[in-house]
């Protein structure tokens, strides 16, 4: 089964490369080319994991990802940042951003940080699943 993955970008050719290899992967892609899209993109589609450029016009990637993790519905989305600037790696790890990919980056790198993302995020899911189960148990549990 493949994953929801939405990526923000502002070069076209870019969106359409990521586009075509991440479904190229099993995944479903859904394309932003600015912050204020993704952030509306980000709360309609649920997506499971996102990419997101730092330089964008409007809202760059650092500022839209400080208000996808102030969001409560996009918060856990795992976040990926694709920039060529290392100098904003420390402003981007304290918006949130999860992990990051240089520009120019190799598509294989890219998707093994992905992969981890994703394979995170379910196990995060699966914790919080078993740990709704372990209280509705203890919740039914006879008084002593």
């Amino acid at each position: 089964m493949g994953y929801k993955i939405l990526v923000v970008d502002d070069e076209e050719p870019i969106r359409e490369l990521l586009e075509g290899f991440l479904e190229g992967q099993g995944h479903k892609v859904v394309l932003a080319s600015n912050g204020e899209e993704a952030l509306l993109l980000a709360e309609e589609e649920s997506p499971h994991l996102i990419v997101l450029d730092v330089r964008m016009p409007g809202l760059d990637g650092i500022e839209t990802c400080a208000a996808l993790r102030a969001n409560e519905k996009t918060r856990a989305i795992p976040i990926i940042l694709a920039t060529a600037f290392r100098e904003v790696l420390a402003e981007a790890l304290e918006a949130g951003v999860d992990d990051f990919v240089t520009k120019p980056f190799h598509l294989a790198e890219l998707l093994h940080r992905v992969q981890a993302l994703l394979r995170v995020r379910h196990l995060e899911n699966e914790l919080e699943r078993a740990a709704a189960y372990v209280y509705e148990l203890r919740k039914n549990l006879p008084e002593k």
